[in-house]
C-alpha cells in the first residue's frame, strides 16, 4: 500500500471513529434552516510533493507540498509533531497569507537510516471555509527503506474524567545508555501526540525494538519533562516492536517536595505567594533584616497551596522574604510598585440563603484590627431589633466575622455596619453597610445515603461534583462502606470515589522516579439526581 493510499486510510478511520464518538454522546440533533447557498466541506487536496512522499535516500534541505486550492496553517504550533525530533525548528511556509504550496526548510543534520515524519494533524486548511486536512502527513528515509511499524493506544488523567488535549508521546531506545534522566535531559528518539478531542495516540513509522515509552502535557513544548509544568504518564515495562497491543497510560501531576513561587503584590499591603508541596504542612515566612516598625500578617489561602503576606507600612525599600518549610528554604527580594491600594470591603460568605446547621458569617477584604458593637446592629423582620446578638472577629482568621445568631426558618435578617464599625490594620474603616440574611430550611434540601460495595482496605472519600466537575460536597465512607449526605442542594450530581490507599488523609499523585502510581480514582457511571424534602438511597457494587 502507498503512502498516499495509507494516510488516506487513516484518515477514514479516525472520521468513522470521530462520527461514533458523536452520535454517542447526542442522541439526536435539531434540523438547522439552511441559509444561502451549499458550503465547501471539501478539503484541500494533495497534487504532488517534491521529494516524493515516502521518498528514500533523502538529502534535500526543502520539502515543496503542492494543493489543488489556497491553504494556510490553523494553530500549527499546537499540532505540529516532527519525529524524531530535530535540534532547529524548520521554517515552514505559507506564515501568514494563503497559498497553494507548503515549503519546510531543514536546517538539521539528520540522522543516518531513519524514517521521519512531519505531521500537520490538523492544522492545515484551505483558505475559505478552514476544512482541515486530516492528518496530513510527510513522510522520508535517510535510509534505503521506510520504516512502517506502529504504536497505538490512548492516554488518561488520573485524577480528572477528561484527559487533556495534545498529549506528547516519547518513545526511547531502551539500550544500555538509557536511564531515567534521559526523559528530564535529552530529547526521545520518537515523538507523537493525541489529539484536541479524542485521547488516542498513533505512533507510526518506527523501526523496530525495544523502546520506554512515556506521556506528557508537554507545556513549554520542548520534548523534555520539566515535573514543575508537566503532567507526566509511563508503560512500566519496555515496549518491544513490532507489537499489535494497544496501550493506556495514566498522566498525573507530580507533587514537588516544595517550591515556593516569587511572591506576587496583589495590593499596596499584599502579597501573594503560592507554592508546591507534597507535604500537609503550611510553610512559615520570615522577614530579614526586619524593621522595627514592619507588622506582618500571614494566612492561608482557602482551598489553594498558596500564602497572603500581609504588611504594614506600605512604603520600604526592599524586603527578604524567606519561605520556609520542613524540607527547604526560598529566598526572595520583594520591591514595591505602584498598585491599588487595599480597601475595606465586606461580603456574605454564602452564596443566598445560608443553608441549614450553618452560621451566619461575613468575609473581609483585608485583616481587621478593631470593631466597635456599638455601630452594629442586627434585625429581624427589617425592623425588629435583636440586642442581643453580636458580630466578632473569629479568633482563627482575623478576615472573618462571626455571630452566634440561633435562626429561624422562613425569617429575614438584617446586619447595619455603620461606619467606623470596623477598622483594618492599615486604617481603613468601612462605609455604610447593609446587608440582608436569611437561613435557608432544612426541607428545602435532599438527603444522599450511599453504600459500596464491597468493603475496602482503602480509606474512600466520597465527592459529590457539579457539571464542572467541581467538589460540592466530601464525605469519608466509613467502616461498611456507608456514607450519609443530610443537607444537599437539589440538583444532578456525579459521584467520584477517592482511594486513600496508605490512609494519610489526602489524594497522593505518583511518582516518576520512584515508580509510584497515583492513588486510585473512579468516577460511578450514573449521576444522581437530589430532589427536595427527598431522600435518595443507593447501592453500587465495584470492582476491588
Amino acid at each position: 500500500m502507498s503512502l498516499l493510499c495509507r494516510q488516506s486510510l487513516m484518515r477514514n478511520i479516525f472520521r468513522i471513529l470521530l462520527i461514533a464518538l458523536i452520535l454517542s454522546s447526542y442522541g439526536c440533533a435539531k434540523r438547522g434552516t439552511p441559509s444561502g447557498g451549499e458550503k465547501d466541506t471539501t478539503p484541500p487536496v494533495l497534487l504532488k510533493s517534491e521529494p516524493t512522499m515516502g521518498a528514500s535516500n533523502f538529502k534535500e534541505e526543502k520539502i515543496r507540498l503542492y494543493f489543488n486550492e489556497f491553504i494556510k496553517f490553523k494553530k500549527l504550533q499546537d499540532q505540529l509533531i516532527i519525529s524524531p525530533p530535530l535540534k532547529n525548528t524548520p521554517i515552514i511556509k505559507p506564515q501568514g497569507s494563503a497559498s497553494r504550496m507548503v515549503e519546510i526548510q531543514l536546517f538539521d543534520t539528520l540522522l543516518e537510516n531513519t524514517t521521519y515524519s512531519i505531521n500537520f494533524g490538523n492544522a492545515l486548511v484551505d483558505n475559505n471555509e478552514e476544512n482541515p486536512y486530516p492528518f496530513l502527513q510527510y513522510v522520508f528515509s535517510t535510509g534505503d527503506r521506510i520504516d512502517s511499524l506502529e504504536l497505538k493506544g490512548a492516554v488518561k488523567d488520573a485524577l480528572n474524567r477528561k484527559a487533556d488535549p495534545f498529549v506528547t508521546l516519547m518513545l526511547y531506545p531502551n539500550d544500555s545508555v538509557y536511564n531515567d534522566s534521559l526523559v528530564y535531559n535529552e530529547p526521545p528518539r520518537y515523538v507523537g501526540s493525541t489529539g484536541d478531542s479524542l485521547p488516542i495516540f498513533n505512533l507510526n513509522y518506527l523501526a523496530g525494538g525495544s523502546y520506554r515509552v512515556f506521556a506528557i502535557k508537554d507545556n513549554n513544548k520542548n520534548n523534555r519533562y520539566d515535573p514543575y509544568l508537566d503532567k507526566i504518564g509511563y508503560l512500566p515495562d519496555p515496549v518491544i516492536l513490532p507489537n499489535d497491543s494497544l496501550y493506556l497510560i495514566e498522566l498525573f501531576k507530580e507533587k514537588v517536595a516544595f517550591k515556593a513561587s516569587r511572591p506576587k503584590l496583589e495590593g499596596s499591603n499584599h502579597f501573594l505567594i503560592p507554592y508546591e508541596s507534597d507535604i500537609d504542612s503550611i510553610p512559615t515566612i520570615e522577614i530579614i533584616n526586619r524593621p522595627d516598625s514592619l507588622w506582618t500578617y500571614v494566612e492561608k489561602v482557602s482551598n489553594k497551596d498558596s500564602l497572603n503576606l500581609w504588611f504594614r507600612p506600605a512604603k520600604f525599600d526592599s524586603l527578604q522574604v524567606v519561605v520556609r518549610s520542613m524540607i527547604s528554604i526560598d529566598t526572595f527580594t520583594v520591591k514595591p510598585v505602584k498598585v491599588a491600594k487595599d480597601t475595606l470591603t465586606l461580603s456574605s460568605i454564602y452564596r443566598g440563603s445560608i443553608p441549614p446547621f450553618k452560621s451566619f458569617s461575613l468575609g473581609s477584604s483585608t485583616p481587621l484590627a478593631k470593631i466597635d458593637r456599638n455601630f452594629i446592629s442586627f434585625y429581624k423582620q427589617d425592623s425588629i431589633p435583636l440586642d442581643s446578638v453580636e458580630l466578632f472577629i473569629s479568633t482563627m482568621n482575623n478576615r472573618i466575622l462571626e455571630s452566634l445568631l440561633e435562626p429561624e426558618e422562613s425569617t429575614t435578617y438584617l446586619v447595619n455596619l455603620l461606619p467606623g464599625a470596623l477598622e483594618d490594620h492599615f486604617g481603613n474603616t468601612n462605609d455604610t453597610i447593609s446587608i440582608p440574611f436569611r437561613f435557608d430550611k432544612l426541607e428545602n434540601f435532599g438527603v444522599l445515603k450511599l453504600q459500596i460495595d464491597p468493603v475496602f482496605n482503602s480509606s474512600i472519600e466520597v465527592s459529590l461534583l457539579d457539571k464542572e466537575d467541581q467538589v460540592i460536597y466530601q464525605q469519608p465512607l466509613d467502616s461498611l462502606g456507608r456514607c450519609e449526605f443530610n443537607v444537599v442542594k437539589p440538583g444532578i450530581y456525579d459521584i467520584r470515589l477517592l482511594f486513600d490507599t496508605n490512609k494519610n488523609g489526602r489524594y497522593d499523585t505518583g511518582s516518576f522516579l520512584n515508580r509510584i502510581r497515583p492513588e486510585r480514582i473512579l468516577y460511578l457511571n450514573e449521576s444522581i439526581e437530589i430532589r427536595a424534602n427527598w431522600e435518595e438511597n443507593r447501592t453500587y457494587k465495584i470492582q476491588n
